[in-house]
Parts: C-alpha cells; structure tokens; sequence
C-alpha cells in the first residue's frame, strides 16, 4: 500500500479512519519530510518573552543541531537568527543568557544584535520571529502568517508576565508524533496515571473541535477537589481563570505542531516539544503561577514530575513497538477522537508530497 494510500486511509472520517502508517514513526527519510513540510514551516513555539525583556538577552531554541538563537537588540526589537557563524558554521550560543554581541567561540567573528557584522560583509540568517500573549514563536521557513485566533479558555486567561516556578528539559527516545497523541487522549490515565485518574477521570473527558491552529479538551475536576496537585488545593496560588469562569475544569490545548499547554485554575504548564530525530525528541516542560501567587511549588511540581516520568516512559516504549517490526495502522478506539484530528492534520500537510 502506498504512503498517499495510507494517508487518504487517516482522512476518512472518525469511526472509519486508521492511524498513521508505521514509516511515520520509524523511517529517517520520512522524519526528514515532515521537517521539511510541517515543522520549518509552522510557528513553533520557543519561550516566554519575560526571557528575553532586556536588551541583550537571549534563548537558544534546539530546534536542530545548532538551533535558533532569539534575542532582544539593544534597539528592544526581537529578532531570531539561525545559531551558526556565516564564517564557518560554528554553533554561537549554548543556553541563555545575556550578551553585548553575538561571538563565534572558533574565530571570534563578533555580531551585532541586528545579526551584523563588520567582517567580510557577511551576516546572520535570521528567521520569522512573532510574539502573542507572552509566547515567542519562529517560523524557519516560508510565508505562513501567525494565526492568532486561541481557545477561549486561554483567550480569557491572564497570560501576562507570568512567574516560572519550574522547568525540566528531557531528551525522550521516541517519535515526536506519539508525544503529542498520548497528550490528546486520556484513554491511558487509568493504566498510567493514577493520580491524574483520581483528580480527573478519563471517563468524563471530552474534546474540543479546534480553532485555528489549535486542538484541544476538557476534564472535569472531582468534587472536592480545588485543582490538579498533590493536595488537591490551590494552596495560596492566584487564579489565571477570570472572575465567573468555570473553576471546575482543566483546559488542555496543543498549537500545531509541538505547543501542548494545559490551563488549570491556578497554574499554567506548557511543553515545548523539538523533533531531532524520527526517535528522538527534546521536551522542555515549564509550570507557571500567577506572579502574586504564594505558597509551596512542590504541590504542583512534584505531582507533575511523576505524570511526565509515566508518560515519557510510555512513550518509549511504544516507540520500541513501532520500531519492532510488528506495528501495523488499525483504528482509533472510541475515545482517541482528539488523536485522530491530530493525525488527520498531518497526513493532510503531507500528502501535498506522498509518492
């Protein structure tokens, strides 16, 4: 059966389509066709801008080897740049931080912020650089306009200068496609996720159509239960919620291709997902509270660490799976609507170039 074949098989409405073909998960060729199509030519995500306020300051965005550095000029313009020295490709930066200049660390070409230099005439290639409620997002290539339309849960949210309570980056062995599929469905919270199961079970879990870029869902906190955490209470955290809104619920959105966030009342977490390799995927998870917000973090951090610890672990292994050998498309059980609309906007960006 041919890819395109396989592809149309996805489109098929919910109830008749199957999954993805196996290559998508597996085979390098394939994982550099999705770079090329999908990811280089979506706004990705790549941070706050309460990383970069201050002229100099910069990010590094490990989007491929080298990356995309964003920083704040001394003129307060952002700009975005591919992380390579126009001599001879030298990486520039590692992390973030601040600077006066952009220095390659081989020959010492230094860098205005505006990506110039004085020497040979040459300079930085600078990407798309866009920002909206806070968020920075780079398109690597193509004309794609940003897409501003959200959920209404986040449109309504404060968004604002956000206080990061915590971060953790991970490299997960597995293909970045099936991080985002365990994320649109909560089929797996019994088996996997015992405490995610206990604040907020599968069964009442509903999906939410889509606006714009974004797909998304929403799960009912149990009654008595304030929130999703080890206490299971707000604990002297701000809401982000606006007043009258609905304090009963989490709102979980992901931006096409790799933004996943879910709103809580009182806390924000988002994951920024960076596809290496077709089994190999760099995930930076941030937790964010209201800046006026007071007591312990670990309520919320400590749970949250466990459920990722769970999901990354399942994720590999299922990657372990489709590379076996033994992996064949089937259907989407009754539940898995939410990783259908995902899988459906993939193989729509990629037939454009199936074989």
């Amino acid at each position: 059966m041919s890819l395109r074949t396989e592809f149309e098989a996805v489109l098929r409405p919910f109830g008749e389509a199957h999954t993805l073909p196996t290559a998508c998960y597996v085979d390098p060729e394939h994982f550099a066709r999705e770079r090329r199509v999908i990811l280089d030519r979506s706004w990705i995500c790549v941070g706050r801008e309460e990383e970069v306020a201050l002229p100099g300051a910069f990010v590094l965005a490990p989007t491929d080897a080298a990356g995309i550095v964003v920083v704040r000029g001394h003129d307060l313009v952002l700009r975005a740049f591919r992380n390579v020295c126009a001599h001879r490709a030298m990486p520039l930066v590692e992390g973030s931080g601040r600077c006066e200049h952009l220095v390659c660390p081989y020959h010492g070409w230094k860098y205005d912020l505006d990506g110039r230099t004085r020497q040979e005439g040459r300079a930085l290639r600078e990407v798309a650089v866009s920002c909206h409620r806070g968020f920075v997002f780079v398109r690597i290539e193509g004309d794609r306009p940003y897409d501003e339309r959200l959920p209404p849960w986040l449109a309504a949210a404060y968004l604002g200068q956000l206080s990061r309570v915590g971060r953790t980056t991970n490299e997960v062995a597995a293909n970045w496609k099936l991080l985002v599929e365990n994320f649109q469905e909560s089929h797996h919270f019994g088996p996997v996720h015992r405490g995610l199961e206990r604040w907020t079970p599968h069964t009442a879990a509903t999906t939410w159509s889509g606006e714009g870029e974004w797909l998304g869902g929403r799960m009912p906190i149990v009654e008595g239960a304030e929130t999703v955490s080890r206490s299971g209470r707000f604990g002297g955290r701000r809401l982000l919620v606006p007043a009258g809104a609905d304090l009963r619920t989490v709102h979980d959105a992901m931006r096409f291709p790799t933004l996943l966030t879910s709103l809580q009342p009182d806390y924000l977490l988002t994951y920024r997902l960076y596809p290496r390799a077709v089994d190999r995927t760099i995930v930076v998870a941030d937790t964010f509270f209201h800046p006026a917000s007071t007591g312990d973090p670990d309520d919320v951090l400590a749970f949250w660490a466990q459920v990722n610890a769970e999901d990354r672990a399942v994720c590999e292994a299922q990657q372990r799976g489709m590379a076996s050998g033994h992996a064949v498309p089937g259907p989407y059980a009754s539940c898995e609507d939410g990783v259908h609309a995902f899988d459906a906007r993939v193989a729509r960006a990629l037939l454009e170039e199936a074989p």
